[in-house]
């Protein structure tokens, strides 16, 4: 008997779900400064500072790349010495990524290797390091033509990598020359900016956005709107491409996967945010009363709505689905909530048709006659 006065509070209600607001990037690459392994700072900035002595490699002009697309997120920069092997420094290095969030305390979004991701071995881990932690790596494309570029390309089929090119010019003032890089760095600032600029930001695409910082490319890719194009080609083996268009813009942000419905990158990183952000929320439940599993369906609904009213979901349905869930999986304990959801498309094609007609005529005989 429990004696005297005895008191309990419980909940009864839905819990916030949030996603991410940040957007880590993973930058892997060579550096003559710097202790090897994962170093992580807040923002590209304070990395470069750390690496700002380095007279060689890959990770300080990669940084200024980050730097100049005007976004201050989270950095692990993974520092490989110049040794013996560079090629299998940079495999080590990436497979430090696995446990990041332990080490650094951040999971990354996005993995890049400038230069080095042009090695299909190295390019092959990336894809690993990512698939596994529902990241986004970014590929570079250094060839020198289409059909390398394509055949670069045919060696990947995943739904969490892009592939873009060319090498992008930009002025460097401690060589005071104007040098070439590889787009990765760029392409993942953008990606990251995006992210924040507004709420859900992670729904847009890296497409149509004009990369700052650099003035030009190493060899134009032929564009051209309405027209049969090495960039539309390009674009639709997976490869994306910074073009002359109005400025250098970005065209294309489509992932290698062989399924089209992964083809859009915009939506593998909507849902699996959207699953990251559900399953995190969902861990207070585990091991408690399966009564509580209908507040994980409130909340859940409640995201869901959110979603729908920021232009991220067209709609929606939730329930635990009467055939997986049976009287014998309840009595396990083991239950199946279904999320079934629409994210809004991307405007990808607008074909705009002109048609000439003569049933105006009269107007103008009209007027030349005299009339009103």
């Amino acid at each position: 008997m429990n004696y005297g006065i005895n008191g309990s509070i419980s909940v009864e209600a839905a819990r916030p779900i949030t996603v991410e607001s940040t957007t880590p990037i993973a930058l892997v690459g060579t550096s003559d400064v710097g202790t090897a392994g994962l170093q992580f700072f807040s923002n590209a900035d304070l990395a470069l500072e750390y690496v700002n002595a380095s007279t060689t490699g890959t990770l300080k002009s990669a940084l200024r790349l980050i730097s100049d697309q005007g976004v201050f997120c989270p950095i692990i920069l993974g520092v490989v010495p110049y040794a013996i092997d560079v090629k299998a420094e940079v495999l080590a290095t990436l497979d430090l990524l696995k446990n990041a969030e332990a080490s650094v305390g951040y999971r990354p979004d996005i993995i890049i290797a400038p230069e080095h991701s042009f090695d299909v071995d190295i390019a092959a881990k990336i894809d690993a390091v990512a698939s596994r932690l529902w990241a986004t790596g970014i590929l570079d494309n250094l060839a020198a033509d289409e059909t390398s570029a394509l055949a670069f390309a045919a060696n990947f089929g995943s739904r969490h990598l892009l592939i873009y090119g060319p090498h992008v010019k930009y002025y460097d003032t401690t060589s005071s020359s104007t040098v070439l890089l590889p787009a990765s760095a760029a392409i993942a600032g953008m990606i990251a900016r995006t992210d924040g600029e507004v709420p859900f930001g992670f729904a847009d695409s890296v497409s149509n956005r004009v990369v700052k910082g650099i003035s030009g490319t190493d060899r134009i890719i032929d564009y051209a709107d309405g027209q049969d194009s090495e960039a539309r080609r390009l674009r639709n083996a997976g490869v994306g491409s910074v073009v002359a268009d109005i400025g250098w813009r970005t065209y294309g942000g489509e992932t290698t996967d062989i399924d089209p419905i992964w083809q859009a990158l915009e939506r593998v990183r909507t849902f699996y945010k959207a699953l990251r952000a559900v399953m995190k929320a969902s861990k207070w439940a585990r091991d408690r009363r399966a009564n509580e599993l209908v507040y994980i369906r409130d909340s859940i609904d409640a995201f869901m709505r959110e979603l729908r009213g920021n232009n991220v979901a067209i709609g929606f349905e939730i329930y635990f689905d009467m055939e997986k869930n049976t009287l014998a999986t309840v009595t396990a304990g083991k239950f199946y909530l279904t999320v079934k959801w629409q994210n809004m498309p991307l405007i990808r094609e607008l074909n705009i048709e002109m048609i000439y007609t003569d049933q105006y005529g009269e107007v103008l005989l009209n007027y030349i006659n005299g009339g009103n």
